[in-house]
């Protein structure tokens, strides 16, 4: 019997890992990940902060694939393998401190990734930060069919191609540019000036918010869990990461009532998706109580595999409620923004009728003087 070749005891080796079941090739001590694309072609890719790599390696046979991993690593060292590609300035891109959550970044790498495929039929490192500004317009036309783009008409398909757009595009905003200048990689001045197109005004899904706050409820009891995670996104305005990551100490009583103050937490490891610090009131008095009730260090939601559950049993239970919103969870923000301009509303109106009915108990033609001399003014 032949013995079995070196480079196949490390594919054994390889394909034995049960702490993460992938394929790597090891190079100068390092295990670098490996993944087959659609074609059946491997490429190596880390996203580590530490050690990114991202590069197609061009065959599908895994013992030339890492061969040629290596001769790729000996000469670019490992680092910025693709300098002057889009996948050099990705990994310029993570390692930076932006202005927004990783799991956001990586959404929106994966976004541009996305994007270059359908515009170009290329992967990131195939592609020069040169082409930038033509990746927009030739991923519009692309989406629509169309040798040229169309920014006359207005489509449906629209609102999701400025999506895709807008989220991709973040990466390379204005104020990012020195970040890249430091990491070496020089961005066109117009990297991120996308031209959007005129979109149809579509109707929000309908809602049974009254039916819906009714069995939310009941939930407290029941599935607490949930009960959380749906009050805090309907009477908060909280989005699932925000969820996720709130702790007690988030909680704080004003005067106005209860409020979550969402800001950079490093100590927690949570940025805020925009990078401002605000407060979000608490509408429902039950859990405002609940919220400032719990220790200052403990997370609200704790469950194992709290984030896969919170994108499935959450958003299931809405549904019904949700009508047609392809996001129910994302759908409650909107039914949280209703009610506080209707509370405002409300006290605007009430306001005005206060100040209406001074002013005629106090004998006076207009509101000027009532206001100037005898009210308070409005905090």
């Amino acid at each position: 019997m032949n013995p079995e070749p070196v480079q196949e005891k490390s594919t054994a080796r390889a394909r034995k890992l049960p702490a993460t079941g992938g394929t790597f090739v090891t190079w100068r001590g390092r295990r670098i990940p490996m993944v087959r694309e659609r074609n059946g072609v491997w490429r190596i890719r880390s996203r580590s902060k530490e050690f990114p790599v991202d590069a197609g390696l061009g065959t599908s046979d895994l013992a030339g694939a890492r061969a040629k991993a290596r001769d790729l690593l000996d000469r670019g060292e490992g680092q910025d393998i693709a300098r002057g590609t889009l996948a050099a300035a990705v990994a310029a891109y993570l390692s930076m401190p932006k202005k927004c959550n990783d799991d956001t970044a990586e959404s929106n790498v994966s976004r541009l990734r996305s994007v270059v495929r359908v515009a170009f039929g290329a992967e990131l490192d195939e592609v020069k930060v040169q082409r930038l500004p033509d990746l927009w317009h030739t991923y519009v036309a692309r989406r629509q069919g169309r040798t040229a783009a169309d920014y006359s008409s207005r489509a449906r398909i629209n609102i999701s191609i400025n999506s895709a757009m807008k989220q991709a595009a973040a990466i390379f905003r204005r104020k990012l540019a020195p970040h890249y200048r430091k990491a070496g990689i020089v961005l066109p001045a117009d990297a991120a000036s996308v031209e959007y197109l005129p979109a149809v005004t579509l109707p929000r899904p309908a809602a049974d918010d009254a039916a819906m706050v009714t069995a939310w409820r009941t939930l407290r009891e029941t599935d607490p869990d949930t009960w959380l995670v749906v009050g805090l996104a309907r009477f908060a305005g909280l989005r699932l990461g925000e969820i996720l990551a709130c702790r007690g100490k988030w909680i704080e009583r004003r005067a106005a009532g209860a409020v979550v103050t969402l800001m950079d937490r490093e100590e927690d490891g949570h940025r805020t998706k925009t990078g401002r610090q605000y407060s979000a009131l608490i509408l429902d008095p039950e859990l405002a109580d609940y919220l400032l009730a719990l220790d200052p260090d403990r997370l609200v939601i704790q469950r194992p595999c709290a984030a896969t559950w919170a994108a499935r049993s959450p958003q299931d239970w809405l549904r019904p409620f949700t009508g047609t919103a392809p996001k129910p969870l994302h759908r409650l923000r909107g039914l949280y923004a209703d009610h506080l301009a209707k509370l405002t509303a409300d006290a605007v109106a009430a306001r005005l009728a206060g100040v209406r009915a001074a002013q005629d108990a106090l004998g006076h033609t207009t509101d000027a003087a009532t206001l100037g001399h005898y009210l308070t003014p409005a905090e």
